[in-house]
């Protein structure tokens, strides 16, 4: 979680430019080198984004130690990315965003990855990408608000938004091509808020509980069909008539309201 405070002070989008800029040249030092030999130079906003992507790695690995978790710090890596790249409406986020960007970098080319690797989390479609995201965020919010002598108050409410998040990323589902990946993200993030959980044991924090409806992510991969659909689903809007009177967040699906 810090690492990832840090690398967003580190990169910022600046709206009026509409361009990426670095606020510490540490960064400059995953960028190519100039044709001169000088030192790296990041000149487009891909390559400003694959040199913070891997500063992020690596800042990840120090922290985590000598045998940090590799898949899961690459995973955490590409939410943030990904997070990142939606700053920028001139980007045009698909399924091979990414991958593209991430392949203009030269450090990252040499971590080899093969496509079909189970790290390969850089083909997901930008929704699964940002309902993640907002799940790790959550954890991140919760581990500030519970440590030290903080309210208890504050670090409940917190790690039952985290439960919500948890529930939107099984509500949005995404096909089965891409459905295992998602799932070892999903419960690579579950697994860290238990962890909180055990480690705060003394807050009594919720479990990430489903409603009615909903399945793990392992159940849900065992349904998905073979082929993925044509399209994804648009977003979908409540009917004007529908009686939300008792005020319970919904999150609407296909002719489907589920509350959260």
């Amino acid at each position: 979680c810090k690492a990832i405070d840090d690398i967003e002070g580190f990169v910022v989008f600046d709206p009026q430019s509409k361009n990426y800029k670095f606020n510490d040249k540490i960064l400059n030092s995953y960028c190519p080198a100039s044709e001169n030999g000088g030192k790296g130079q990041c000149e487009s906003d891909d390559l400003k984004l694959g040199s913070a992507f891997m500063a992020l790695l690596n800042n990840f690995k120090s922290i985590d130690g000598e045998n940090p978790d590799g898949d899961k710090i690459y995973q955490y890596a590409v939410l943030w990315l990904s997070y990142k790249i939606n700053q920028n409406p001139n980007i045009e986020f698909i399924r091979t965003t990414i991958d593209k960007i991430l392949k203009k970098n030269e450090w990252y080319n040499e971590l080899n990855i093969p496509v079909d690797d189970k790290k390969n989390t850089i083909r997901f479609h930008y929704i699964y990408f940002t309902n993640l995201y907002n799940f790790l965020k959550g954890i991140c919010n919760t581990i500030n608000k519970c440590k030290g002598s903080s309210n208890n108050d504050e670090c409940i409410k917190s790690a039952e938004e985290c439960g919500k998040l948890y529930r939107s990323c099984l509500i949005a589902f995404p096909w089965k091509e891409i459905c295992n990946p998602y799932c070892n993200v999903l419960t690579n993030l579950k697994n860290d808020y238990d962890e909180i959980r055990k480690k705060y044991s003394d807050k009594n924090l919720p479990e990430l509980k489903l409603t009615e409806g909903l399945s793990e992510c392992n159940v849900e991969c065992s349904k998905k069909a073979s082929t993925r659909p044509s399209s994804l689903p648009g977003p979908s809007l409540i009917p004007a008539n529908i009686n939300n009177g008792n005020k319970l967040p919904y999150i609407a699906v296909p002719l489907v309201l589920i509350p959260i």
